[in-house]
């Protein structure tokens, strides 16, 4: 980004942190394929997020705009869908017991996008929560009908998702092994599955199943993915987090070119880091868990967990609350350096509370999660804000609303039934990873979660998640559409 641009974007005191981070991204370091430049950046990253109680919720409008729960539906934990064996590198939890043979769970929807037809594309994230983990967790888009409960039967039974079928991410075309731009040896490249010690690979003994080699399909050991963004031509823009990076496949789940790093950003995961000793700027899992398109599509937003782990690429460098959306430009497969500032609630430092999900409502307004990362009757901040890109505050961040406390969602027709530790009127969502958000017209928006099968039990104490999805309608129209979205 430029100083320029900062200085347009920011008041003074953001403005000198943001122009120290466009200072050191512009100095060198190694090249890529796509033109972006990596700065040479020193120091040590800070260290994970040390355990703290969540903040409370804000005191003024708790409960958000006036609103209800309009539905409710649940995927059970047990799915299945047929495939290679997985499972085979985590550990029996819950009453679950690994491998699963023949057939992989789905755990929960890292993202939702609702389709014209009336189903929803929901993609999971890289598995079982490590790249150590998930070599033999293959990753992708499935299609799923999905049966909302929309009124009252007494019970706290929800309604129904049905899994219609699976497209596997794949680098058929051979890009991550072509010698351009970023190559990475995937799990179809190895004779064995891999696990790490550390940052070093470690090889299982296990073979690689026949059908991840011969497709050169895609797993979590190789992408963690966590965002999808459909274009217009129907091919899908994804943010991971092992880059972090954006990724561009067709319909089909075939990577349609190299993987996008970002300018500065590197996870301990980033093949640079692990193979090439350079720093990570970026903590384990805190990548692109939101990616967005604006209105006409000429955008993509790119929106991090929390902040860098270096105080000198934050926009403020000494309070972890600020970080960037990140603008990138899908023509050129180009960064564009625009990146609006946005502030987390919680205190300055740990990154205590990260974002979950960010989609496009209508105009330059969109809709964001903020969570915290506990759950069950521990769980305090799960979050719907909205923020317009043309209001800032005083301070030159965006403004935003709070939508709904989604540990305090209104439902008067008692849709969500009698449930443990919930008030009458009244639905919760006590999960750790509420992911996606979803526009459903311009009253109703969708809200779903990534389960982290089979290790949490947010919902029923010593039973693992099942995979829910809520709609919730607001009283007032959140914005007006000229046009469908595409």
């Amino acid at each position: 980004m430029s100083s320029r641009f900062i200085a347009f974007t920011l008041p003074r005191h953001l403005a000198i942190a943001a122009v120290a981070s466009a200072v050191l991204a512009a100095c060198g370091g190694g090249g890529s394929a796509n033109g972006i430049v990596f700065p040479p950046v020193a120091g040590t990253p800070a260290p994970s997020p040390a355990p703290a109680p969540a903040p409370p919720p804000p005191q003024d409008g708790a409960e958000g705009l006036p609103h209800k729960l309009a539905g409710w539906a649940s995927l059970p934990a047990s799915f299945r869908w047929p495939g290679p064996t997985t499972g085979q590198f985590i550990t029996s939890a819950l009453g679950v017991t690994p491998p699963f043979v023949d057939g992989q769970p789905l755990p929960g929807f890292s993202a939702l996008l609702k389709n014209d037809d009336g189903t929803w594309t929901a993609m999971p994230d890289n598995g079982y929560g490590s790249k150590g983990n998930s070599g033999d967790f293959v990753v992708g888009i499935y299609n799923v009908s999905i049966d909302f409960r929309t009124v009252s039967d007494g019970t706290a039974v929800p309604g129904t998702v049905k899994v219609n079928s699976h497209v596997a991410f794949n680098d058929a075309k051979g890009f991550l092994k072509d010698g351009k731009g970023v190559d990475l040896k995937i799990t179809a490249d190895f004779a064995n599955y891999q696990t790490l010690s550390g940052n070093n690979l470690v090889d299982s003994g296990k073979p690689v199943d026949a059908r991840i080699a011969s497709g050169r399909l895609l797993t979590g050991f190789d992408l963690d993915v966590e965002s999808i963004a459909r274009a217009k031509d129907g091919s899908y823009f994804v943010g991971e987090e092992f880059g972090p990076y954006i990724l561009h496949f067709d319909k089909n789940g075939t990577l349609m070119g190299d993987p996008v790093p970002h300018p500065f950003l590197r996870s301990p995961f980033n093949p640079l880091v692990m193979n090439e000793g350079a720093t990570a700027t970026s903590l384990s899992s805190r990548g692109f868990e939101s990616l967005a398109f604006n209105g006409d599509g000429t955008r993509l937003y790119a929106v991090p967990e929390a902040a860098p782990s270096l105080a000198s690429l934050r926009p403020v460098a000494d309070d972890e609350r600020y970080l960037n959306f990140f603008e990138f430009d899908p023509a050129s497969m180009l960064y564009t350096g625009k990146n609006p500032v946005y502030r987390k609630d919680g205190p300055a430092k740990d990154n205590q509370i990260v974002i979950g999900d960010m989609t496009h409502i209508g105009g330059n307004r969109f809709v964001l999660i903020e969570r915290d990362s506990l759950f069950g009757a521990k769980a305090v901040v799960k979050r719907l804000y909205m923020v317009d890109l043309d209001v800032k505050d005083a301070d030159g961040v965006l403004k935003k609303t709070l939508l709904v406390d989604l540990l305090n969602i209104s439902d008067p027709a008692d849709i969500g039934g009698p449930l443990a530790g919930v008030a009458s009127g009244k639905f919760s969502m006590p999960f750790d990873s509420v992911e996606s958000v979803e526009v459903v017209d311009e009253h109703t928006l969708a809200v779903a979660i990534d389960t982290n099968f089979p290790t949490e039990d947010g919902r029923a104490p010593g039973k693992p998640d099942d995979t829910e999805v809520i709609t919730i309608r607001f009283e007032q129209a959140l914005f007006k559409r000229s046009a469908p979205k595409s």
